[in-house]
C-alpha cells in the first residue's frame, strides 16, 4: 500500500475539464493528483517554411513560477524544451499529417501546456490533456469546413511508472508516481501509447514512445515488462476518460 492509500496499479484521482478557456480553439484542464495542467490548441497563421506538403502540429511546455515551492523560474530551460519535443512527437503520432489540410493548404496547430501546479507526472499529463485539446480543435475545424477531413489515427495518452524501494529496500513497480514517490524512484519511466484500431475485435493501445532511466540503479527486462503492463492498464483508463471529456465538450 502506498502512502496515499493507492495500490501499485492505481492511477491518482484524475479529471479532464474541456472548454476551460474560451479564446483557444480547443482547451482542457487536466488534473491528476496534485498536478494540474492547462492545455490549449490554437491554429497558427501558416505552416513552417520547411514543410512542403501536409500540415504540422507542435507543442510548447512551461511550468508557471507558482506551480512549485520554492517559486520556479519563468524562463524556458533545457528540461522544458525536451518535454515540449516529447509532447509534439506524441501528438503527431496520432495524426496523418498529410490530411491536416484545408481548402487553402496545410494547417499548423500549436498546443500549449502550462503547468499550474506540479506534483509529479507533468509531462505525461500534458500529453494526455493536449490530445483532448487538439481533438476538440480538429473537430471544430472539420465542422467549420476549414479542414477537409479529420486526420486522426487514434487517441494519444501517457503515464509515468517507476520502481520505488520500500522500507526494506525492495523495489516495486508503481503506476502514476506523485512527487514524493518520483523523487526517490530507483527507475523512472514515461510511456506514451496510441489507442488501438476500434475496427479490430480486441483493439490494444500501441506504444508510441518510452522514456526510461535507471536513476539509482539498473532494472531487468522482467521489471521493464511489468512496468509496461502497468502503463497499458493505466493508459486504457485515461483513454476512456478522454472520450468522456470529448462528449462533455459536445464536439
Amino acid at each position: 500500500m502506498r502512502f496515499d492509500g493507492r495500490t501499485p496499479d492505481s492511477l491518482r484521482p484524475h479529471s479532464l475539464t474541456p472548454g476551460f478557456t474560451s479564446q483557444a480553439l480547443g482547451s482542457v484542464l487536466i488534473a491528476t493528483g496534485g498536478t494540474r495542467v492547462l492545455c490549449t490548441a490554437s491554429l497558427e497563421a501558416r505552416t513552417p517554411p520547411w514543410l512542403s506538403e501536409g500540415g504540422w502540429v507542435t507543442a510548447e511546455y512551461a511550468m508557471l513560477p507558482g506551480a512549485t515551492r520554492p517559486r520556479g523560474n519563468r524562463k524556458s530551460n533545457g528540461r522544458s524544451k525536451e518535454i515540449q519535443r516529447l509532447i509534439g512527437r506524441s501528438l503527431r503520432a496520432g495524426l496523418d499529417l498529410q490530411k491536416l489540410v484545408g481548402p487553402k493548404g496545410g494547417l499548423s496547430i500549436v498546443c500549449d501546456c502550462d503547468v499550474i501546479e506540479a506534483d509529479g507526472g507533468t509531462r505525461t499529463a500534458s500529453v494526455t490533456g493536449a490530445w483532448v485539446a487538439l481533438e476538440i480543435a480538429l473537430r471544430k475545424l472539420v465542422a467549420e469546413g476549414r479542414l477537409s477531413e479529420h486526420p486522426g489515427l487514434g487517441a494519444i495518452a501517457a503515464v509515468s511508472i517507476g520502481i520505488v524501494a520500500d522500507e526494506a529496500g525492495v523495489g516495486q513497480g508503481l503506476l502514476d508516481l506523485c512527487y514524493e514517490e518520483d523523487k526517490g524512484a530507483v527507475v523512472d519511466l514515461n510511456v506514451v501509447m496510441r489507442a488501438g484500431d476500434p475496427s479490430l475485435p480486441d483493439p490494444k493501445p500501441g506504444l508510441v514512445e518510452i522514456q526510461g532511466t535507471g536513476e539509482r540503479g539498473d532494472f531487468s527486462r522482467a521489471q521493464l515488462d511489468h512496468m509496461l503492463d502497468l502503463a497499458e492498464g493505466g493508459i486504457a483508463t485515461l483513454l476512456a476518460a478522454q472520450q468522456v471529456a470529448l462528449r462533455e465538450a459536445g464536439v
